[in-house]
């Protein structure tokens, strides 16, 4: 009895449910009728009547109709992706979204970076090289004192520098009267120790911590006429506790000196871990010349005070950045070396900072004298640790150049130096990483990559230097091989895609939001090279999302696309994309769908007006500004600019399309001159309204640039080499160092 009353109450309960949902559907067919879907709803009236009585006869054909019904029925229009995006009218710009902080190290994180960027979520942990109040104030004070010398940073840190930076420098970029300050240098940079006898009447760079010091201001003052005496005196006073200059102050106290040399420490074994300033006796040491110092053969730097040569110091160097960077390392703290431990997975998880093995060993307090100092450091450097459980130099400089609130090193703040400190170091990492291809020559099939087609296409026209040479190989990012393989790759692309249809530019715009936000008041975006490039990343992904996620041109088959950086360090990007057969364009009524070439309706759209004379036009130039840049010896604009008005976008002689510019008589001021839809540069409305910045548009109509275009993006950086040898020298061609001379 109770099964039968648990079935009946089961079958009270489906009946109830099932009228209920009857009850919906009717409602739900209702509102359809009302809005006006009455074929529809007719059709699949006649479906439902179909179903029933084609089961009833047992008819098997009702699945193909089925299919075809389907078929008719329209599919629903998804409103976050698609082409109908590109006619919304966006009233501002779109702002990064935020990102947690690190956890682990309280690093400040942007869209799209990874965890590990900044700690490897807390295996890195490093001191921070804490400045002196005095600094801190010379570098956010906003003093005619302070602002001096932040005008004149670089010269006065290299004025107090221990080691000389050789590197060819493009000086027209660090002058003010032509745009903004910019460290740009070509070739090869080498830190080196001159030598420590005067070969002139007055001393210069390292000489001036030991020669007539009772005259020191003045001899400096003499040296670099352009710096000021009183902050000449507080760079000395912050000084004073820097070993480097404490030891070379102290050469001055030396009988006969020419007969001593002196032995710099590359690693003296500070632990990077915790905040450790280490004494004038872990730093450098004074011997007797031809006495047996114990130290043939381990990486030193050895300077005689009468070799009159100079003395390279090499990029594994710990002491590599303090020699060369005393205001950034006011108490000689060791840069990178190669001895740095990571944390393990269980000291990972202690948020405390942990003391390495190398600092209990080296330290100064457990040494009687100088020989046993060195010989314990010495026996720590010969030990052999494995890579992986080493910080590299990328990671080690990706830590220290991060954000973080209440940082007491405050190395983002030098400005113009900060400059000089990334390049200098990025060419350190650049300098590592050929050093190992140059130990993997062996491994790189010399035999296969010695050949005559490969000589051929790296531009040798001489049989007899096509023999054994030093490769650089394809996988070196930015090399020679590099970027042929790229250009191979995408030559590729459109050997099975087709051509591509549309070429697109985003450029950095330096005025973002989210730089301008994170720059203290007297800062200039210029000098926060980090900062920019961290921003653009995060920009750049939020543009691949609105062309490849969201397919506002269309679905995107195959695509290529480079970032740069411009003369004036701003990076940018060039896309090249292929669509889908269903969505290529044909007709150049469909080009105005998607480039616009003509100044906006100021009160239809404000915040497209805006975004247009802000950053899409060009010049001016010609008899408006004969000096501009684009104009060539000729009195002609190398982009061809002023165009011609057009009533409509026609296909032109080129691989480009003649879009429509239209004499309205519209004309705006810019930059000092008066200017109309001639002088626009073809941009998208929706990502020019989206991303505030100069966003580039070209329509690839024809298949003649497609050669041109893609080696103009897989070009790689500008380059300048040249070396004078006769032709019966039998010399190996050694692709690094070309490549090093010609950066």
């Amino acid at each position: 009895m109770a099964k039968k009353e648990y079935r009946r109450k089961a079958i009270l309960k489906w009946k109830k449910n099932s009228g209920r949902l009857e009850k919906i559907v009717e409602k739900l067919d209702m509102v359809a009728c009302t809005l006006g879907f009455k074929k529809r709803y007719r059709k699949e009236a006649i479906i439902k009547w179909k179903r029933k009585r084609l089961k009833s006869i047992g008819n098997r054909q009702f699945s193909s109709t089925k299919t075809v019904v389907r078929t008719l029925l329209p599919p629903p229009m998804n409103m976050t992706k698609g082409k109908h995006l590109l006619r919304q009218v966006i009233s501002s710009a779109d702002i990064l979204p935020d990102v947690l902080c690190c956890s682990y190290c309280g690093a400040m994180k942007f869209y799209s970076e990874t965890s590990n960027f900044c700690c490897l979520e807390g295996r890195i942990v490093l001191s921070t090289n804490e400045l002196p109040s005095m600094m801190h104030n010379l570098l956010t004070s906003t003093s005619d004192l302070s602002k001096s010398f932040r005008t004149y940073i670089r010269t006065y840190n290299n004025h107090f520098a221990f080691t000389s930076f050789g590197v060819r420098a493009d000086n027209d970029l660090s002058k003010r009267n032509m745009g903004i300050y910019t460290f740009r240098v070509q070739g090869q940079v080498y830190h080196f120790l001159n030598d420590l006898q005067l070969d002139e009447k007055s001393a210069k760079n390292l000489q001036l911590y030991f020669h007539d010091t009772e005259n020191e201001i003045e001899n400096r003052f003499i040296s670099s006429p352009r710096l000021s005496k009183e902050l000449i005196a507080i760079c000395m006073a912050y000084l004073q506790q820097n070993p480097y200059a404490r030891f070379f102050s102290n050469l001055r106290d030396v009988p006969c000196f020419a007969e001593y040399k002196i032995i710099l420490k590359t690693i003296p074994g500070q632990d990077q871990q915790v905040y450790n300033k280490p004494d004038v006796s872990q730093v450098a040491a004074l011997w007797v010349e031809g006495e047996d110092n114990g130290e043939q053969g381990q990486r030193n730097i050895e300077v005689k005070t009468h070799s009159d040569q100079s003395r390279t110091v090499q990029y594994y160097y710990g002491c590599y950045d303090p020699l060369q960077y005393p205001l950034m390392f006011p108490f000689g703290e060791l840069g990178w070396h190669q001895h740095i431990p990571k944390k393990t997975t269980s000291q990972r998880m202690k948020r405390g900072k942990v003391i390495s093995e190398a600092e209990t060993l080296i330290s100064p307090w457990a040494a009687t004298n100088v020989d046993e100092l060195l010989d314990m450091e010495e026996s720590v450097l010969g030990r052999s640790l494995e890579t992986s459980k080493c910080v590299s130099i990328r990671e080690y400089y990706a830590y220290k150049l991060q954000i973080r609130r209440n940082d007491k090193s405050c190395s983002l703040l030098f400005g113009r130096l900060l400059q000089q400190y990334i390049v200098d170091n990025y060419v350190k990492l650049e300098t590592q990483r050929l050093a190992f291809y140059r130990t993997q020559q062996q491994e790189l099939r010399q035999e296969f990559l010695q050949g005559v087609v490969d000589a051929m296409a790296s531009g040798e026209t001489n049989a007899s230097s096509i023999g054994k040479r030093v490769i650089l190989p394809a996988n070196f990012i930015g090399g020679p091989r590099n970027m042929r393989r790229r250009y191979i790759d995408a030559m590729a692309l459109v050997q099975k895609f087709g051509k591509p249809d549309i070429f697109l530019t985003l450029t950095c715009n330096p005025n973002w939001l989210e730089i301008k936000q994170h720059l203290m008041p007297h800062e200039e975006t210029q000098n926060r090279a980090d900062l920019i490039v961290r921003v653009f990343h995060a920009k750049l992904q939020q543009f691949k999302d609105e062309i490849f996620k969201k397919e506002i041109f269309g679905k995107v088959v195959a695509y290529t696309y480079v970032v740069e950086f411009q003369k004036r360090g701003l990076p940018h990007a060039h896309f090249l994309l292929i669509l889908a057969p269903h969505y290529k364009m044909h007709h150049t009524e469909e080009y105005d769908e998607i480039v616009c070439d003509e100044i906006p309706d100021k009160n239809a759209n404000p915040h497209l007006f805006r975004m247009v004379v802000k950053h899409m036009f060009h010049g001016p130039c010609c008899s408006l500004n004969p000096d501009n840049v684009c104009m060539k010896k000729m009195g002609t604009c190398k982009n061809f600019y002023p165009k011609d008005f057009s009533s409509q976008t026609t296909q032109g002689d080129d691989a480009y399309p003649s879009y429509r510019r239209r004499g309205n008589g519209v004309k705006v001021m810019v930059r000092g001159a008066e200017l109309d839809n001639r002088w626009i540069v073809p941009y998208n409305p929706y990502l020019l309204c989206k991303f505030d910045c100069h966003v580039n548009i070209e329509i690839c109509s024809t298949i003649k640039a497609v050669k041109y275009i893609y080696k103009y993006i897989c070009k790689g950086c500008d380059k300048i080499s040249f070396v004078v040898s006769s032709k019966d020298d039998d010399e190996s061609i050694n692709e690094i160092d070309r490549f090093q001379a010609g950066r």
